[in-house]
């Protein structure tokens, strides 16, 4: 393989690449990324795989001018290193068998790999995709879910986020066990297959570092219990247009039965601008510790005020202006599980739903986001 490389265009898929190859492998092999050139009718540009056998990435560098064909593996942390550390526009790659020649204005790197056919199988789509949504929507979505999954590895069934796919309407939702998030939004476009299944948390930061263009369209496959997703380039509807495919294992197990710990019978609601809610939390928690990791909500027709108290710091007292019907009421909460709610909150105003002091709280922002969150004990 011959090349011309964009130097900051290698570094950028490069990064993507490290994210999924592991830091350690018995399998020297899996610590490498496949470089290959791949003709399409747009022209050829070189293609980056990476995989740790439980997540793949494959990424395609346009920003290239091939001189000869042929494929490489490289040690990519090492690779990555030496791209970065370069201060040339573009690059030299030179290819002969396993070692690697990058050249650049003033220096010379011989990186020494393995054999190409060492690298393990990868699959990729196969036929239509089972939905597409814009990169936008799918972003947004994940980000007002993916804090609420739960990080214990114990917890495995919901250590993820399920997607639920329903004709053209698709939900997004996470839990830990003490809150659970909800975002919903319309498809692109859908096969006739209903999905569920839940993708890794770990799966999910990386798929997020993919969306970086709002107008770019993303597939989605989930077959062989494995999450699927192609995302193509802008203003393509084709395959030619792809631009990185990933492919995740998806989580064993079932998702708990999320809709039955949704609240429907609160009589008491709030209507509160959700930055001043936001402030509110994040100062009187100014004046909480482990012990006392809560701040009391006491909600009245005309105000709310939000308190906090630690025995040896002292205590704080705020008002937010709030539109509440229904008997007055008291109620803790987790002042870290409210501000990670109302920070992705989409609407100006958000609506708190309540019913009694031991039982959850639910935000609503909208008709497309919803948060309910446990309460603690103020005693």
């Amino acid at each position: 393989m011959k090349a011309i490389v964009h130097r900051q265009a290698l570094v950028d898929v490069l990064g993507l690449a490290c994210g999924v190859v592991p830091a350690r492998s018995p399998k020297p092999v899996l610590t490498c990324v496949r470089l290959s050139t791949t003709s399409t009718p747009r022209g050829k540009v070189l293609s980056c795989v990476s995989t740790d056998l439980e997540a793949t990435l494959e990424t395609t560098l346009a920003q290239v001018d091939i001189k000869q064909d042929g494929s490489a593996l490289l040690p990519a942390n090492k690779l990555n290193e030496i791209v970065n550390s370069s201060p040339d526009e573009t690059l030299a790659l030179e290819v002969n068998g396993e070692k690697a020649t990058l050249k650049g204005a003033d220096s010379t790197f011989t990186l020494l790999g393995y054999n190409v056919n060492e690298f393990p199988p990868i699959s990729g789509f196969e036929g239509e995709p089972d939905f597409s949504i814009s990169a936008g929507q799918l972003k947004s979505m994940l980000d007002r879910t993916r804090f609420a999954a739960a990080r214990e590895m114990s917890r495995y069934a919901i250590n993820g986020v399920l997607f639920e796919r329903k004709a053209k309407k698709l939900s997004l939702v996470a839990t830990d066990g003490h809150r659970l998030a909800q975002a919903r939004d319309e498809v692109q476009s859908a096969g006739s297959k209903d999905h569920s299944a839940v993708a890794p948390i770990r799966a999910i930061g990386l798929l997020d570092r993919l969306l970086t263009d709002p107008e770019q369209t993303v597939q989605l496959q989930f077959r062989e219990n494995k999450l699927f997703v192609r995302v193509l380039a802008t203003g393509s509807n084709e395959k030619d247009g792809v631009c990185a495919m990933f492919s995740a294992a998806l989580v064993e197990g079932s998702f708990p039965p999320y809709q039955d710990v949704i609240p429907k019978d609160c009589d008491r609601k709030a209507v509160i601008n959700r930055d001043k809610l936001l402030s509110g939390v994040r100062r009187a928690a100014l004046l909480t510790n482990e012990e006392s990791r809560s701040v009391r909500l006491s909600f009245s027709p005309k105000q709310l005020i939000i308190s906090a108290r630690a025995p040896e710091m002292g205590d704080a007292k705020l008002e937010v202006p709030v539109e509440f019907s229904g008997e007055a009421i008291e109620i803790g909460f987790n002042p870290n599980y409210l501000a990670e709610a109302l920070k992705v909150a989409p609407t100006e105003d958000i609506t708190f739903e309540l019913k009694s002091p031991g039982k959850p709280g639910m935000i609503r922002s909208g008709s497309n986001f919803l948060y309910v969150i446990m309460p603690v004990n103020l005693s």
